[in-house]
C-alpha cells in the first residue's frame, strides 16, 4: 500500500468514527429503555423508540429469521462512484425498508439500491436516528 492509499484509508476511518463499533439487532434495541449503540469514537448514538417501532411495522412478521439479523442503524453509504448526490443502500431487508419509507413500488428482492439527494433527505427525515451516513471510497 503506497503512502497516498494509507492517507486516504486513514481519512476514511476518521470520517466514519461516528459509526457504531457494533450495530445491534432491532430486537435488542426494542428491548432497551434507551436504545443506543456505542460508536467507534467512544460516543453513544441514541435511536428513538418510535423509529424502531416504524421499522418493526414495515418488516412485519413476513421476514421471519432474516428480521432477527437486521442490524441498526441503517447505513446510507455515500459512494462517489455514483455521483455527488448518490447513496447506496445494501441488503434486501434494508432496501425494502427504504422503498417503503420512500413510497416506491417494491422491486422483486433487490439486494442493493441507489438513491439520490431528495430521497436521502426523505429517508433521513423519516428515520433521523435510525440511519447514519457511511463514507466509502469505491463500489467494491
Amino acid at each position: 500500500m503506497d503512502s497516498d492509499s494509507r492517507v486516504l484509508a486513514r481519512m476514511m476511518r476518521s470520517l466514519n468514527d461516528h459509526l457504531p463499533g457494533e450495530r445491534k439487532t432491532l430486537k435488542e434495541l426494542l428491548g432497551e429503555d434507551k436504545p443506543r449503540v456505542v460508536c467507534r469514537d467512544g460516543s453513544t448514538h441514541r435511536i428513538r423508540k418510535e423509529e424502531l417501532e416504524t421499522i418493526e411495522r414495515i418488516i412485519g412478521r413476513r421476514w421471519g429469521e432474516e428480521a432477527e439479523r437486521l442490524r441498526l442503524p441503517l447505513l446510507i453509504e455515500m459512494v462517489p462512484d455514483y455521483g455527488r448526490s448518490a447513496a447506496r443502500i445494501r441488503g434486501r431487508i434494508y432496501c425494502e425498508i427504504v422503498q417503503t419509507i420512500l413510497h416506491e413500488e417494491k422491486k422483486k428482492a433487490i439486494d442493493e439500491m441507489i438513491i439520490f439527494r431528495p430521497d436521502v433527505r426523505r429517508l433521513r427525515r423519516a428515520l433521523p436516528s435510525a440511519t447514519q451516513y457511511a463514507f466509502m471510497t469505491s463500489t467494491s
